[in-house]
């Protein structure tokens, strides 16, 4: 059992992953929808003009541009009535831009490109180090750019048509590095449909034999929405016993119905429902919160490149859901794997698990900037996170005097089991070592600080500093992003401003006794008051003076 460990001292230069830059696209999306959410309409111009002439003056587009682009077309359509009413030519550049993207999608599904593993290894600039250790945090390999059944509803923005393909070597050495590597849980598709593949004569039944013949598994099945001319690669599939379900759409409902009339229960069925739970792709309005429609953590290799992916909540700020973060030549860490069941216990708010290039687990120091927005727009809705994953409303409840007796009742049950825990870190049959007794000790001695109530109030204090800090560092240095939390939070801050406690809060005594007093359940509330105050004012003074009075040293008592 590997154990995991605190980020040494003197190894925090390494992980320098707080500011890793959007593309020109992105920063272009964040820059003219916070224009128009200010109503500052003459920028908007600006934007769109500088935006107009780098794409026609551009010859090639990645993945990740186009989706950006994309967005910001579909933004413009949500907000048309002001643009037509604020701008002079808005409408007719966006006409142009799409005319200019339809003919650079079409020049690729009509020409679509093949991706090998030696070409592949040599863009993203790893080395083979940095791939090996990449290999065990893969939980996606995509195997197409573009779907061809492009569902209006596409958490992924996907692109319309295959354009872009990894060859059939490509794919083995792949699948060989996976299992090599001792990783089973990778799906073979995202952004795309896995029957879109295609290298010759070649499909994705013939990727299926190939582990097969190796005793390559994977623990997850195939999802498909059986693109056009596929039916025939679905029969054989559900012939071959392969592990394959069908999500419903209107329009391959009837395919999926032939299916079961001819395969019975064999025949697996998702998504059928009228209406998403969470919209997105063309669903997305650009004013709301939503809940995040990734559900792991990990990494993603596609045709053109590998990316870190983070759940974050569905918004203008994140369309798709989630931060993906490429993987390049200085890339020092990669985020451990959690999907499914498993990312759910992870905390969107605290310090992520992740694995350097000597196989080390350790936490990060700090939050991604992708942590921090999800702080910034947590509202305390409980639709805002799936059940069985804590929240911003229950984690702060956690620092209450009835939190702190049920701590005190199991004791005896906590020690017993974090003696277990170091047991099993132990060879079979040893005893603990030295340092696994000092380490048990260690625990056992922060379990008890954690059911002392004088203890608690001080880990309460160094929370809200640790997290005040952090949003009061990331607005100051994110201004376009400000702007859009600013208006996706407006309604939760007219809400809380009649609340006497907003008027009080501009004073840091009144914090610092609210959080002396406090039983619990108003902790969340006050937390929200502050983080209004500093998006208005990212150095509102009284939160900057009760965080320079609480300087936080350490997180291990709080986080």
């Amino acid at each position: 059992m590997c154990r995991v460990t605190p980020l040494p001292n003197g190894y925090a230069h390494l992980f320098d992953y707080r500011h890793l830059p959007k593309n020109y696209f992105e920063k272009k999306r964040d820059e003219f929808l916070a224009s128009v959410m200010t109503e500052n309409f003459s920028e908007t111009g600006r934007i769109l003009t500088d935006l107009l002439d780098r794409i026609e003056s551009a010859a090639a587009f990645s993945e990740v541009e186009q989706k950006a682009i994309n967005q910001i077309l579909h933004a413009g359509r949500r907000f048309r009535g002001q643009l037509c009413k604020n701008t002079d030519n808005s409408q007719h550049i966006f006409a142009r831009i799409r005319k200019r993207m339809a003919r650079y999608a079409v020049g690729q599904i009509r020409s679509p490109a093949y991706v090998e593993y030696d070409a592949w290894l040599k863009t993203t600039g790893l080395d083979e180090k940095q791939f090996r250790t990449m290999l065990r945090t893969v939980s996606t390999l995509q195997l197409t750019v573009g779907c061809s059944v492009c569902c209006r509803r596409c958490n992924e923005w996907a692109l319309p048509g295959p354009r872009k393909h990894f060859s059939f070597d490509a794919v083995k050495q792949f699948i060989r590095g996976l299992a090599e590597a001792g990783n089973t849980g990778f799906v073979l598709y995202c952004a795309s449909d896995p029957l879109d593949w295609r290298c010759g004569d070649r499909n994705i039944l013939d990727i299926l034999a190939f582990m097969s013949e190796r005793g390559y598994e994977s623990r997850y099945g195939l999802l498909t929405k059986i693109p056009a001319g596929s039916g025939e690669t679905a029969r054989a599939a559900l012939r071959m016993g392969l592990d394959i379900g069908f999500s419903i759409t209107d329009r391959n409902r009837p395919k999926v119905e032939d299916l079961k009339k001819e395969f019975g229960t064999r025949v697996e069925v998702q998504h059928d429902f009228d209406t998403l739970l969470i919209p997105a792709g063309l669903d997305e309005d650009f004013s709301s919160i939503k809940s995040s429609i990734t559900d792991h953590y990990g990494t993603e290799i596609t045709p053109e490149g590998a990316f870190m992916t983070i759940p974050t909540f569905t918004s203008a700020l994140n369309p798709t859901g989630q931060r993906r973060i490429p993987v390049t030549g200085a890339t020092d860490f990669f985020l451990k794997k959690k999907v499914g069941r498993d990312a759910l216990p992870v905390v969107y708010f605290k310090p992520l698990e992740v694995i350097d290039l000597e196989r080390r687990r350790f936490m990060l120091g700090g939050l991604f900037e992708a942590q921090i927005e999800n702080i910034l727009l947590d509202n305390g809705s409980e639709d805002l996170t799936p059940p069985g994953m804590m929240n911003l409303r229950e984690y702060f409840k956690t620092y209450g005097p009835d939190a702190v007796e049920r701590r005190k009742a199991l004791v005896p049950a906590v020690v017993k089991q974090l003696g277990r825990e170091v047991l099993d870190q132990e060879p079979s049959g040893e005893r603990p070592g030295k340092a696994s007794c000092i380490r048990l000790k260690q625990r056992i001695r922060r379990y008890h600080e954690s059911c002392d109530m004088e203890n608690v109030i001080r880990y309460k204090k160094s929370a809200f500093s640790y997290y005040l800090r952090t949003v009061s560092q990331y607005l100051r240095t994110h201004g376009e992003e400000r702007e859009i939390i600013r208006f996706l939070r407006k309604s939760d801050q007219e809400r809380y401003r009649p609340d006497e406690a907003f008027r009080m809060c501009n004073d840091a005594d009144y914090i610092e006794t609210r959080l002396q007093e406090e039983s619990g359940n108003g902790h969340f509330d006050l937390f929200e008051i502050l983080i209004c105050k500093l998006i208005e004012d990212p150095d509102h003074n009284a939160v900057k003076t009760f965080i320079e009075k609480h300087p936080v040293q350490s997180t291990d008592g709080f986080l």
